[in-house]
């Protein structure tokens, strides 16, 4: 239909009476464009039909002419200056005694009329200076007598945005608007008040010091800032009779309730959940002038919000009920907390820096602890914020803690190990014998045939766990500084998750397909980040972020990739003298495992493939396993040693073939074997892929146990100059023998026959030449 004649037409047909008008109101309002409002012969009759319907006695047709004229006004603004004047005189008093549909119809028209035409001063003096104080008061009386949560909602919105566009104007409003907001944020129960309704208010109480005007918005600004941080407290102090929690000396504990505990503990719950969603939206609030934020007393609040704890003792004369209703809304302290500290964070920015280390501590503790993934979630984001904001930690012991903290959230990709192997081990060794042990250990591992897999992140919280951790890591190796072994670790940790989550089916991470590719790319960009810094990173790295460049950041199309290829390209730092292994490729070398990072790597429940539990014969993976072999294939290039372990082999691998080093999730704590050298009689075979040739031999294995276990391997080979460092095999057909790589043998099983377990020989080129 052209657009000259669709007003032609839905006139003739549709608007053709009052009936008709509601009942194809719908497919009017989906038809109409702003083309359609272009001057023509038919405007003028569309602006007297859709007055004919505001007029109209029948409440449906006053309905579907409100709705008409308010689609008007979006889509052609000369129109609506046009009809203001009639529209606002015929609306205003159908904000009374009228069907809800038509008051709310009624309200957006005069909305849009009074906000969209700011630029037109005449305009403004004609119509917007009389008519918005009567708005209001309109307003104010259907916000105090109506009970539908819907029109209140609308309301409430109205008042909000109507102040901040007319603050002069609502000056004498103050007091009633006031009322109206204070009137749901001042707690329900037991049933709470509606979050929507107390988000709607607590904008409406936020606006309101605009009213003072440029002289005195800063002050009633503070006033309510003050006043809502005294009402956090005495609610906090209501849902912690029972406690001894420490009181600021301004506060006075209150007394004992006189209501029933089950309605009072709930009741301060919900104040205090209120008053944290005004605190949010002062702190977040446009002011005129600059005013004074007292950081401490909101420091104060937010650190006895975090320290409230649930284990304390309970006297004789305490009232046990009371005591288990306080302890069960613990959680919810701690998160308001949480929503407390993030817009403090970004409004006091490097100001918060004396308080950040105690605040992040006790984040940091509650990481640490169980907690749900919606919790979790919550505290990550908090410390995000919190970096991201400004804060300095200059003691690396705290940054290393929130990393230790962080890294075990992530390990739910890596392939699990698991002790379905052992359990069949310990039950089928009593009553066979030694030989009919060994023939049944060749058909373990049904998990092989295994054709499903529990999902990873099976809710949208547990995936965005996984994003938000990967931030706050990447922001604690870049902004803060980490103790060597953890930050070896953490690099560790995210490539060999980047290494292995192109094998993973995105139907596997979780049933948000979009998971995957946000995952991969904010992966990327932090694998991107560990490669900034030295002059010889540039040289194994500028191919893989030229890689990351091409389209795979950005959910958001945000790409600052162009500073970090300038550092990579122009370093800060003189260029080395001679080719020498440097630290961030040393770190990555499983000989060059620290005791400090074993520790911490055990801590956090990962284990490499080469370690094994005396006892034990197979490790499994339990989950999905991204590629079947039945050889094992070696590279010589720094970054692949520690990232191809995720790649496990379908089949168990057995005690007679040397695994990668890969990094696996323990599912029980593992326990480190101690290397024993045993006797080998020949040397065993061992079946290997062309692209690398293990030898080995007798002379080999002794010398190997003689060797110190600690020895630098050599120089690393450059990588491809493709850029794909980081997922495709070194070409190379041939690995010569490099010693001290690996242990010299593994314990045996007690009841296997004499076999010499096999050995690796990992020598650099040089000891071969």
């Amino acid at each position: 239909m052209a657009s000259s004649h669709r007003l032609k037409d839905l006139l003739q047909i549709q608007l053709a009476s009052d009936s008709y008008a509601v009942l194809h109101l719908p497919f009017v309002l989906e038809s109409l464009s702003k083309e359609d409002f272009q001057p023509s012969a038919h405007t003028q009759k569309w602006i007297a039909r859709v007055n004919s319907l505001i007029h109209s006695k029948d409440a449906g047709a006053k309905w579907s002419g409100l709705c008409l004229a308010f689609q008007t006004a979006i889509f052609s603004k000369s129109i609506m200056l046009e009809c203001a004047q009639g529209w606002v005189a015929a609306a205003m008093p159908l904000l009374v005694n009228q069907p809800i549909p038509t008051t709310k119809a009624a309200i957006r028209l005069l909305r849009l009329v009074f906000s969209n035409a700011m630029d037109v001063p005449e305009f403004q003096r004609q119509l917007c200076v009389p008519n918005v104080p009567k708005f209001g008061n309109a307003l104010i009386a259907i916000a105090e007598k109506e009970t539908n949560l819907d029109v209140n909602l609308l309301v409430i919105d109205t008042l909000a945005h109507i102040v901040s566009l007319y603050p002069s104007l609502c000056r004498p409003l103050h007091t009633a608007l006031s009322n109206v907001a204070l009137r749901h944020l001042n707690g329900s129960a037991p049933n709470p008040t509606p979050s929507s309704l107390v988000i709607a208010c607590s904008h409406l109480y936020s606006v309101l010091p605009l009213t003072g005007g440029k002289v005195g918005a800063a002050g009633l600004w503070r006033k309510s800032l003050d006043d809502t941080v005294a009402f956090a407290w005495g609610a906090f102090l209501q849902v912690r009779s029972t406690y001894s929690d420490h009181v600021p000396g301004n506060m006075a504990r209150p007394g004992p309730p006189a209501e029933d505990p089950i309605i009072g503990v709930p009741l301060a719950l919900d104040r205090l959940r209120a008053a944290v969603q005004v605190i949010r939206d002062l702190l977040l609030a446009a002011t005129s002038r600059s005013v004074t934020l007292p950081i401490g007393s909101l420091v104060r609040l937010c650190l006895a919000f975090l320290q409230c704890q649930r284990d304390e003792q309970l006297h004789a004369a305490l009232d046990p009920v009371v005591r288990s209703l306080e302890d069960s809304v613990v959680p919810s302290i701690w998160m308001f907390a949480c929503d407390l500290l993030a817009p403090l964070s970004q409004a006091c920015q490097h100001h918060l820096a004396p308080h950040s280390p105690v605040l992040l501590s006790h984040l940091s503790y509650h990481l640490e602890q169980p907690q749900t993934p919606a919790q979790t979630l919550r505290l990550l984001t908090t410390v995000l914020s919190a970096l991201r904001s400004g804060c300095q930690l200059h003691d690396n012991t705290l940054s290393s803690r929130l990393a230790r903290a962080t890294m075990p959230l992530l390990t739910v990709i890596l392939s699990k190990r698991s002790q379905s192997g052992a359990e069949g081990d310990q039950k089928g060794s009593q009553g066979r014998s030694k030989k009919g042990k060994k023939r049944a250990r060749g058909y373990e591992g049904d998990e092989v045939f295994k054709v499903g897999r529990e999902i990873i992140c099976p809710t949208t919280e547990e995936g965005d766990v996984l994003l938000a951790a990967i931030d706050v890591l990447d922001s604690l190796l870049l902004r803060t500084q980490v103790n060597p072994p953890v930050h070896s670790l953490a690099s560790r940790l995210l490539l060999s998750i980047y290494a292995s989550l192109p094998q993973l089916p995105p139907a596997i991470l979780s049933p948000d397909l979009s998971l995957h590719p946000r995952l991969y790319s904010k992966l990327q960009l932090a694998c991107a980040h560990l490669g900034i810094g030295t002059t010889s990173t540039m040289g194994k790295t500028l191919g893989f972020i030229l890689n990351v460049s091409d389209g795979a950041l950005g959910e958001n199309g945000n790409i600052s990739l162009s500073t970090e290829i300038d550092l990579l390209l122009h370093p800060r730092a003189p260029p080395l003298v001679r080719s020498l292994p440097h630290v961030e490729m040393l770190s990555l070398f499983r000989a060059e495992e620290s005791q400090e990072e074993t520790d911490a790597r055990t801590n956090i429940g990962v284990g490499v493939i080469e370690e094994r539990t005396p006892g034990r014969t197979t490790d499994v993976p339990e989950e999905f396993t991204p590629l079947v072999e039945d050889h094992v294939t070696l590279t010589r290039g720094p970054l692949m040693r520690p990232l191809e372990a995720v790649e496990t082999t379908g089949a168990p691998p057995t005690a007679q073939e040397p695994s990668g080093t890969a990094m696996q999730i323990d599912v029980t704590p593992p326990v480190t074997c101690s290397a024993l050298s045993a006797p080998t009689r020949e040397p065993p075979t061992l079946s290997v892929s062309p692209e690398a040739i293990v030898h080995h031999g007798a002379e080999g294995t002794a010398n190997q146990s003689r060797s110190p276990p600690t020895s630098l391997p050599p120089p690393p080979d450059p990588l491809p100059s493709n850029g794909a460092a980081l997922g495709i095999r070194s070409t190379t057909t041939t690995a010569p023998p490099v010693t001290n790589a690996l242990p010299a043998s593994l314990p045996a099983d007690d009841d296997d026959d004499d076999e010499p377990m096999p050995t690796i020989d990992l020598g650099s080129d040089s000891e071969s030449e």
